[in-house]
């Protein structure tokens, strides 16, 4: 029993880790940053429009369901800021998102519950031990995960576009809104961002993990 409840903390943790630096980077302050940083591409929109563009498809992602929200977005020309392919990519990643979101808070649940029984059972040192082991395994898998990254940053892209999304779906023209909010350079800075998140948690989690079980442990 005791092994199966240690086994969640060790594949539910990468997942709440994982996650929630996702969503430390889906809010407005990234793009935000992005947009400031003098070596970051130029796109032929002013520059607080292309913020105030960004703003809106970030507050999607994270609000209830309402595509009709990026529909009514205008351009300075008054031209639909995005057509009907990218609304329907944009639908996609909120399905994602959301999916996501959902793991995440399943996740929780079986943490809690786990380090419940596990506490009840008056093993409150294995369960800040299952705590480190889990975050360990997530640097595991982050360092194999920042290796195929920065081995061939193209192919993790492509690959993880054609897992998450229909064929083609998620292909755009370079003249296309979201391409030019969110060129390639958005999304390599934005897996850094991820990744370097993950693994202060993670590191975090691990040490204090430990120190706490010996610390339990007596």
């Amino acid at each position: 029993m005791r092994r199966f409840l240690k086994a969640i903390f060790l594949l539910m943790i990468p997942v709440l880790l994982i996650v929630g630096a996702v969503r430390v980077v889906t809010f407005p302050w990234f793009p935000a940053w992005e947009y400031r940083r003098a070596t970051f591409p130029a796109a032929p929109l002013p520059a607080g429009e292309r913020s105030r563009l960004a703003r809106e498809c970030i507050i999607f992602l994270n609000a209830p369901r309402d595509i009709e929200r990026l529909a009514g977005l205008r351009l300075p020309d008054g031209a639909a800021a995005f057509n009907e392919r990218e609304l329907h990519h944009m639908s996609d990643v909120k399905e994602v998102y959301d999916a996501l979101s959902v793991a995440a808070l399943v996740a929780l649940v079986l943490v809690v519950s786990a380090g419940g029984v596990l506490q009840r059972r008056g093993s409150g040192a294995e369960v800040w031990g299952a705590l480190s082991s889990g975050a360990l395994m997530t640097l595991s898998a982050l360092s194999l995960l920042g290796m195929l990254m920065w081995l061939s940053w193209d192919d993790f892209f492509v690959g993880l576009h054609r897992l998450l999304f229909p064929a083609g779906s998620w292909l755009f023209q370079y003249t296309d809104t979201l391409i030019r909010l969110f060129p390639m350079r958005f999304w390599q800075d934005a897996g850094l961002a991820v990744v370097g998140v993950i693994a202060v948690l993670a590191f975090t989690l691990a040490l204090v993990g430990r120190m706490m079980q010996r610390r339990v442990a007596g």
